[in-house]
């Protein structure tokens, strides 16, 4: 009955232990959430043949921007990417361009844009939503492990000239273990 005792009691020590190890480690986590915003200024000059005109741009997004974020880079444990999006602004030019071909680069990661009628974009303030997680993760984790990562904007427009700005929001949270 003793030794029964004696291991129901070590069983219950270990338990407790091992729960309250878990809850430590929570207390000592602290998340960090922030929009990183970068706008691309697109101008495609006329084309005097009237063919359609190719462009990129390209931004470095840096979640060290983030004070926090930067103060403790050491103690990083995770990087979530809670969502994505991005939209047209301040279009002038030729009535009726569309974006084509157009893609979205954050490192490695490759989103593909459907077309877009710029103008009608900026007017009704459409917000585009990338809703898949897989490319959320991988962007993530591009994140996490690089803090800065190169990010472009490719595309076609129909018709020039044009000029509109693409403004691209990430939202995203830094989790910081402090042990």
């Amino acid at each position: 009955m003793m030794k029964i005792k004696t291991k129901l009691s070590v069983l219950l020590l270990v338990m407790i232990t091992a729960f309250s190890c878990e809850d430590l480690d929570e207390l000592t986590e602290f998340d960090i959430t922030e929009d990183f915003t970068t706008t691309y200024n697109i101008s495609v000059p006329e084309d005097s043949e009237g063919m359609p005109q190719s462009f990129s741009e390209s931004a470095t997004i840096d979640i060290a921007e983030n004070e926090e974020i930067q103060d403790n880079l050491d103690l990083l444990q995770d990087v979530t990417l809670n969502s994505l999006s991005y939209e047209v602004a301040n279009f002038s030019g030729a009535q009726d361009a569309t974006l084509t071909e157009a893609t979205l680069n954050f490192g490695s990661v490759s989103i593909s844009i459907s077309n877009i009628n710029l103008q009608q974009s900026d007017i009704d303030n459409t917000i585009y939503e990338i809703a898949d997680t897989s490319l959320l993760n991988a962007i993530a984790d591009a994140l996490e492990n690089n803090i800065a990562i190169n990010a472009s904007v490719t595309g076609t427009v129909s018709a020039t000239p044009v000029v509109f700005d693409i403004i691209i929001n990430l939202d995203v949270t830094a989790t910081v273990d402090v042990l």
